[in-house]
């Protein structure tokens, strides 16, 4: 594009004409807007409107550079740093895992359920931090930990604790091998863990596959509830009698999950479809 296109029509032009090659023409027409965008300041209205205007040449530059790496198919949020979350930034890099909207969902469930909640929370396998740090934001007077193993995922989450100034303690704590002890006694768990089977890879989308941290995503075929056990156990000890226990879950494994919460120590488990009708998430409350 540098030399070639000077408008934003043109650039917009040459983006789409660009990124129509590796996307449905829908979605690269939304690639396109969200790039310039970020760059120019003008939404997608505005750039329709106003296409005759000329970005500066650092704007270009940096467009032009954005619209490469999608064509090679890295995902927008890695290109841009930083996703949206229940209306917060949240930074993101390779190495740690793209908040998705299924977790939003959830978290935002959690928060409208609970208004003016001071109690404990434990997020585990924070990765981003962002359920955490929306949760904690949410309710200001509640004591929020979250962890995770992975030394990469908990310096992102530090940074963008710090950046949306959220009271979030973190801890390094492997839930697969770690005493349970390690997990502060709380009144609300909740997990998003890794849960999509090695098979289903073939039905992922490259820049998933070519991009984000595969130890954040995939489970084995022959163990595909291998976190889930591993959290009904930390639950079993550190949540709270009458706490409620939240999950993301594979769709294809839901009522199994759920059959891992015994009715001994659980009152009320319920799976919980997400906006778009998967069995996505699974609600929990302890007996008290």
């Amino acid at each position: 594009m540098a030399g070639k296109v000077q408008t934003i029509s043109e650039i917009r032009r040459c983006s789409l004409d660009l990124l129509k090659e590796g996307w449905p023409a829908e979605e690269a027409a939304a690639l396109a807007s969200a790039i310039i965008s970020e760059y120019t300041g003008m939404g997608r209205a505005a750039q329709m409107a106003f296409g005759e205007r000329v970005p500066g040449a650092d704007a270009a530059a940096r467009i032009e550079n954005a619209v490469a790496r999608a064509v090679a198919g890295e995902p927008l949020q890695y290109i841009l740093g930083y996703t949206g979350f229940c209306g917060h930034r949240i930074e993101v890099a390779p190495g740690v895992l793209i908040p998705r909207p299924e977790t939003e969902e959830m978290t935002i469930m959690i928060t409208s359920e609970n208004n003016g909640f001071t109690g404990t929370v434990t997020d585990l396998c924070t990765g981003s931090g962002c359920i955490a740090i929306a949760i904690a934001l949410a309710f200001p007077s509640a004591a929020v930990t979250a962890t995770d193993l992975s030394g990469t995922a908990l310096e992102m989450a530090r940074r963008n604790i710090c950046i949306n100034g959220a009271a979030v303690n973190l801890i390094r704590a492997d839930i697969l091998n770690d005493d349970p002890s390690l997990v502060p006694l709380s009144n609300i768990m909740v997990s998003n863990p890794p849960y999509v089977t090695m098979h289903e890879k073939e039905a992922m989308h490259g820049n998933v596959l070519d991009h984000e941290p595969h130890e954040a995503l995939f489970v084995p075929d022959d163990n595909p509830l291998l976190y889930y056990r591993a959290i009904a156990a930390v639950a079993e000890t550190r949540l709270l009698p009458g706490g409620t226990l939240w999950l993301e879950v594979n769709e294809n494994f839901a009522e199994e999950t759920a059959a891992l919460l015994s009715p001994g120590s659980y009152r009320k488990v319920r799976v919980i479809r997400d906006i778009r009708g998967k069995e996505r998430f699974i609600k929990a409350e302890k007996n008290g």
